[in-house]
């Protein structure tokens, strides 16, 4: 046998001390995933599925409205409903990563629901609209923005019509609105097109995936 090498036959020979390099890589930190896209596209329908799934793990944000309780709606399950004074002193605390006005009421995204996830280890998922997405972009720079859309516009439409919850009025505020929103597809940094929905939930699984996968947000550091 030549010198240096070893024999592949011969159990009592020892293999060569080598001193590997010590590295150990640490899970990415929790992120913050927003959900957007126009009505009727699917989006509740997506992160209701997206629920049901048990092979990822999610921290499904509730928001605050200041509305009166419907029969069918569970406090901290659907909203965590508030009264109009109540939520005033959280924006004054600054207690909201971000509010709006609608009609007569409020909605907002509590920062507590932000802690809870970060507290268990979790990812975190909202469904905002195109300047909620903004305003959260704007607190949380990091967070990564999921733009969800129909196949087609003709396929769209139909949805809304089906639905039957709009007035013809209603419908012609909704697609105006989905001219204005589509403009705004760029600044989000995915696109999902719901034409299945399967397939459009393990796309954003794929997504939330990909981005811990992240070499930026990866620690190495020595055993």
């Amino acid at each position: 046998m030549k010198e240096g090498l070893l024999s592949t036959d011969n159990h009592s020979e020892q293999m060569p001390t080598l001193t590997p390099p010590k590295f150990k890589f640490s899970k990415s930190k929790p992120r913050v995933f927003i959900v957007s896209g126009i009505s009727g596209a699917g989006k509740d329908t997506v992160i209701e599925r997206l629920r049901e799934r048990n092979d990822v793990q999610f921290h499904f944000v509730i928001t605050c409205n200041t509305r009166e309780k419907r029969i069918d709606e569970i406090d901290g399950v659907h909203y965590h409903f508030v009264s109009r004074e109540k939520f005033k002193d959280m924006i004054s605390k600054n207690e909201l990563v971000e509010y709006a006005a609608v009609y007569s009421d409020y909605k907002g995204v509590p920062k507590f629901e932000f802690d809870k996830a970060f507290e268990k280890g979790q990812d975190l998922i909202l469904r905002l609209d195109h300047q909620g997405a903004r305003k959260v972009k704007q607190v949380y720079p990091d967070a990564i923005s999921i733009f969800i859309a129909p196949p087609d516009s003709q396929t769209w439409l139909a949805r809304l019509i089906n639905r039957g919850s709009d007035s013809e009025d209603e419908l012609r505020v909704r697609v105006q609105t989905a001219e204005e929103e589509l403009k705004g597809i760029s600044e989000f940094d995915y696109l999902i097109i719901n034409d299945h929905l399967d397939r459009a939930v393990d796309d954003l699984i794929a997504i939330v995936r990909a981005e811990h996968l992240r070499t930026a947000l990866i620690q190495i550091s020595e055993e």
